[in-house]
């Protein structure tokens, strides 16, 4: 029985990497929260950042990988704070979490002060954050862990379904 789990647990972990593959990992600079506004512009999407070092950041990547399956509609665009973090780290948290996500980004600026001033000249790091907007591109800024009613009613004022 042991020896089937093994095997059960091998493939497991084979079979999330391919699925993982296809997972675009960009890096984020000063001037990528623009960029990603632009693209989403009159679209709803939530904005999430999160560092592998911070628990409150899994404990949230868990929720949001949760509600992803049942209002996939709303874009969910990830980026961790960690400079230069490795791909595959990256494709791990997010497979644990559930995200299922094509493109995510990874801080790539040597001062990440610089980026937390592009953002919010008020920021200084604090995680995890996450930033939502809505239909008008109006932006509310959610610092610590999103409360998962609170969330599920963002989602669907958002017309999610």
């Amino acid at each position: 029985m042991m020896k089937f789990r093994l095997i059960l647990l091998t493939i497991l972990v084979l079979f999330t990497n391919i699925v993982r593959a296809d997972l675009s990992i960009l890096p984020f600079t000063k001037d990528s929260f623009s960029e990603i506004k632009n693209e989403y512009n009159n679209k709803p999407f939530i904005l999430v950042f999160w560092s592998e070092s911070c628990s409150y950041c899994m404990k949230e990547l868990a929720l949001f990988g949760k509600l992803y399956k049942q209002y996939p509609d709303v874009a969910i665009i990830t980026v961790a704070t960690d400079p230069f973090l490795d791909d595959q780290i990256v494709k791990d948290v997010l497979g644990r979490s559930g995200l299922e996500l094509t493109q995510t980004w990874v801080f790539a600026e040597q001062f990440p002060e610089r980026i937390y001033y592009a953002i919010n000249k008020r920021w200084r790091g604090e995680l995890p954050v996450t930033h939502f907007f809505n239909h008008e591109n109006q932006e509310t800024r959610h610092l610590g862990i999103v409360k998962e009613d609170e969330l599920i009613e963002w989602l669907v004022a958002q017309g999610a379904k």
